[in-house]
């Protein structure tokens, strides 16, 4: 059988929409809750369409044949399911499907039980789905089914355009996260440092250390990762909580500053006071490299400051599309972005 283009573009979108039908059931019933699943923001998966073009074109020929339409099938989408995966992971740095969990895969992209599931899914599709939908199309008038395929193309262009965006800001979003919190770490470490080869140090200034470092310690246990958030956090409800989470980050850099101006304050106080010129040499490296800390600091929160809720709210949108979604290259700040919606138990319940 022959199609025009504009039957091709009909059957990729109609089994694009098929796709996302199925990816939400099946998602949705792991999940125990209603999930809008896929990349794109509208009721479509490319994979899907993509997927059954490819199984058509090579095995329609030899559509009567099982066998052979259940191998070209499996081995012509897995292919291609490898490709995509391989391809967004490299432009996102997100993979938004993995199948490292499973056993006989390649690299998280493709994995033994999923091609055996597109070879039985080529046989279902050509052998008893298609026939119909193949019918309909078919039955559309030409000038009718141009028409459509176009506004169709038009949307999903769109959609694309709108969804690859948000992609690259999440992955602007988790490079930032993870750089940030590599400094403070750093930074912390750093203190800890200097705080273990100031011997001279005064007891009020190890005092108001002591109390810094509560404080901190404090503050840290508030960003943990939430575990019993309500999965549908959605509008006002998210942007509290991101509001909330922010303060907590903005006020860890407040204590981090402070206690990296004691540091400082302590530093200048005995370089006045008697003592070696090595001495006096070690005391001001350290303060030289503080002062570039308390800069990286006020970068971070300019940084920090800068984000809209919105930009925070989009990335949690991707991730609540793809639940098991994952990142190699950004794994903990993914995870702090996932910690917005974290499943809850039943104590939550």
């Amino acid at each position: 059988m022959i199609y025009t283009q504009a039957q091709w573009l009909l059957f990729f979108f109609l089994y694009c929409l098929l796709g996302w039908i199925w990816e939400c059931l099946y998602v949705s019933v792991l999940e125990r809750h209603w999930v809008n699943r896929g990349f794109l923001y509208g009721p479509m998966i490319p994979i899907y369409g993509f997927g059954a073009i490819t199984v058509l074109v090579i095995t329609l020929p030899v559509r009567e044949n099982i066998p052979l339409v259940f191998l070209l099938g499996m081995a012509g989408a897995t292919v291609m399911e490898y490709i995509t995966g391989d391809v967004m992971e490299y432009l996102f740095h997100v993979r938004y499907w993995d199948y490292s969990g499973h056993r006989f895969n390649l690299n998280g992209y493709i994995c033994l039980f999923a091609s055996l599931g597109w070879g039985l899914f080529s046989v279902l599709m050509v052998r008893i789905l298609h026939l119909p939908f193949e019918r309909m199309i078919l039955s559309i008038p030409q000038n009718t089914a141009s028409f459509l395929s176009t506004v169709l193309v038009a949307v999903f262009t769109a959609d694309t355009t709108k969804s690859v965006q948000s992609a690259l800001d999440l992955r602007e979003l988790l490079k930032e996260l993870s750089e940030n919190s590599a400094v403070l770490s750093s930074l912390e470490s750093r203190l800890e440092h200097v705080s273990g080869n100031i011997t001279r140090s005064s007891e009020r200034f190890r005092s108001h250390i002591r109390e810094i470092e509560a404080e901190i310690d404090e503050n840290r246990k508030l960003l943990l990762p939430k575990t019993r958030l309500p999965l549908t956090l959605h509008g006002p409800a998210l942007a509290d909580l991101l509001k909330e989470r922010l303060e907590h980050k903005g006020q860890r850099l407040v204590l981090l500053k402070a206690k990296t101006e004691a540091f400082i304050t302590e530093l200048n106080s005995l370089s006045e006071s008697a003592l070696s010129a090595s001495e006096n040499a070690r005391l001001e490296a350290y303060r030289k490299e503080l002062c570039e800390f308390r800069s990286r600091l006020e970068a971070i929160d300019h940084s920090l400051k800068a984000r809209r809720h919105k930009e925070y709210q989009k990335a949690i949108s991707i991730i609540r599309r793809n639940p098991s979604a994952t990142s190699r290259r950004f794994t903990e700040s993914l995870h702090e972005l996932k910690s917005f919606y974290a499943s809850h138990d039943t104590q939550s319940k």
